[in-house]
């Protein structure tokens, strides 16, 4: 899509956002809002303005929780000049405050391939605490209009319809799961790399990947971020490697906060998946060697021998 009708049709989805969020802006003294601060957004294959357009349209997505005080680099200036000017006329400059940001939200948006790459990270000031999430798409509109799910995602509000899709999506797929004894008849005797080209269901820990026919993937994780993978055959055999350094979120979970998950990435080996391509292309199916861990935050043992069952299933083709 050009990039002006691109900007047109974004804008006008932005203003409508506007319009039904929140509104008469009546003061509530008697509860403060947590601050969030957005960083301007970068782009990487894509111009600035492309970014900044869903940067404001994930403001305006933020806005409509109702809980939250959203301020960006440009508010911050202005509320600093307003301060000046109101100390400059003699206030009393106990009665003038300055937002202190809670959370500090920054994003970035890339093209990669024929792949556009949205990707949202939230830090807890406090804390140093930080959350992580990323959406494909192979569109700027459908990444604006994911824009919302994301946001809330990030923000442990995401829609029941996500699960909704989630589960149409396992159903949809053609003769189901494969059954635990099934012989060599079920499997592709040679796949090839443009026949596992497309979208993916990944397995635990994993929502969903994008394998291209050049042999590179990309899979978006359930503890927000991405992973670059490698992809090769062999006669019959799917190799899938983790094609990246450790990232600690790959190892966030319900039970695994970041600083245990940054122990876990130091020492845990690369992530593999061996597969085979069911014979009707809908299921890879295989082993993932991954680690298994035990102990608590103040002592780990991390298990780089691990191995378990792991089932991707197609959402789509390229």
């Amino acid at each position: 899509m050009p990039v002006r009708a691109f900007r047109a049709a974004i804008g006008s989805m932005f203003l409508l956002l506007v319009a039904i969020g929140p509104g008469t802006g009546v003061a509530r003294a008697q509860t403060r809002q947590a601050v969030v601060k957005i960083v301007s957004f970068s782009a990487e294959g894509v111009n600035q303005g492309e970014a900044g357009t869903i940067e404001r349209m994930v403001a305006s997505h933020i806005a409509e929780f109702r809980i939250f005080r959203v301020i960006d680099n440009q508010g911050h200036e202005l509320a600093l000049q307003e301060t000046e000017i109101a100390l400059a006329s003699g206030s009393d400059a106990g009665l003038v405050t300055l937002p202190s940001a809670d959370f500090i939200l920054s994003g970035s948006l890339s093209h990669i391939g024929d792949l556009y790459v949205l990707t949202l990270k939230n830090v807890k000031v406090v804390t140093g605490e930080t959350m992580s999430v990323s959406d494909t798409a192979t569109s700027l509109n459908d990444i604006a209009i994911g824009s919302r799910l994301l946001t809330r995602s990030l923000f442990g509000k995401a829609d029941v319809a996500s699960e909704d899709a989630s589960r149409i999506a396992v159903e949809a797929v053609p003769g189901g799961a494969l059954p635990a004894g099934s012989g060599q008849s079920d499997i592709s005797p040679s796949p090839t790399l443009t026949a596992l080209a497309g979208t993916w269901r990944g397995d635990k820990g994993i929502e969903t990947v994008r394998i291209f026919p050049n042999g590179t993937g990309l899979a978006i994780l359930s503890g927000g971020g991405t992973l670059k993978l490698s992809v090769r055959t062999d006669g019959p055999m799917v190799d899938i490697v983790q094609d990246q350094p450790n990232d600690p979120l790959m190892y966030r979970g319900p039970n695994i906060n970041f600083e245990l998950a940054t122990l876990i990435a130091e020492s845990a080996r690369p992530m593999r998946w061996i597969f085979n391509l069911s014979a009707n292309g809908a299921l890879l199916r295989g082993i993932k060697q991954s680690v298994a861990i035990q102990g608590d935050g103040s002592s780990i043992q991390v298990d780089n021998q691990y191995e378990r069952e792991a089932v991707w299933q197609r959402l789509g083709r390229f």
